[in-house]
């Protein structure tokens, strides 16, 4: 598989698990069906949206792609109806946010250098098109955002993205770097998940 369709099968990936999120969050709340579409799309495409604003790409990635839209809608179709089956919404939206999380850490740093942004920007931009999607999605809610909970969140996006553009500077296959920096992404948030790992902080007055 050449390095597109695996940037293009990642970002199918990434729209759905974090539209499956958002739309499961939306149905905690008790969203009407069109909150629930309009949460799951916002989930989807706000951080890339927010990337490419930062980096000044017009149209937007999904005004050029409208197919996401569809791709995000399928993703909240599928959380509602499945659903029941979630003994906990809770941990199964934030396993799917971990899921999306790793996708666009590394799309979103893809994106950056694609855009001829110096390697530091490409990891900002990965770490920011990885986590804005959901904090749109907690502030719409009125929810505490997961970026500003003590558990390692955005820390794992920005290693994510910092492995992705290493990979990439080493001259490493870019479709391999991708899958690499994704599961490198994914096994730095789970672990955080499974094992209740703090992001770290430094001391402050009390």
């Amino acid at each position: 598989m050449d390095a597109a369709s695996v940037f293009a099968a990642l970002n199918v990936i990434g729209l759905f698990v974090f539209a499956v999120s958002g739309a499961l969050t939306a149905l905690r709340n008790d969203l009407d069906i069109f909150g629930v579409a309009m949460i799951a799309f916002v989930t989807g495409v706000g951080g890339g949206t927010i990337r490419d604003v930062m980096l000044g790409s017009f149209p937007v990635w999904w005004v050029k792609d409208p197919v996401a839209i569809v791709i995000c809608l399928a993703g909240a179709a599928a959380a509602t109806v499945a659903q029941p089956i979630f003994a906990s919404r809770l941990k199964a939206l934030i396993w799917a946010d971990a899921m999306g999380l790793s996708v666009f850490a590394v799309l979103g740093a893809q994106a950056a250098l694609a855009a001829s942004a110096p390697a530091i920007i490409a990891v900002f931009m990965g770490a920011v098109t990885a986590t804005f999607g959901g904090v749109v999605r907690d502030v719409l809610l009125n929810e505490p955002p997961l970026i500003l909970k003590q558990d390692i969140y955005a820390t794992a996006a920005l290693a994510g993205a910092g492995v992705y553009v290493g990979l990439a500077a080493l001259g490493i296959a870019p479709g391999a770097a991708a899958v690499g920096a994704a599961l490198a992404t994914f096994a730095i948030r789970g672990a955080a998940i499974l094992f209740n790992i703090p992001s770290p902080k430094f001391g402050g007055r009390r």
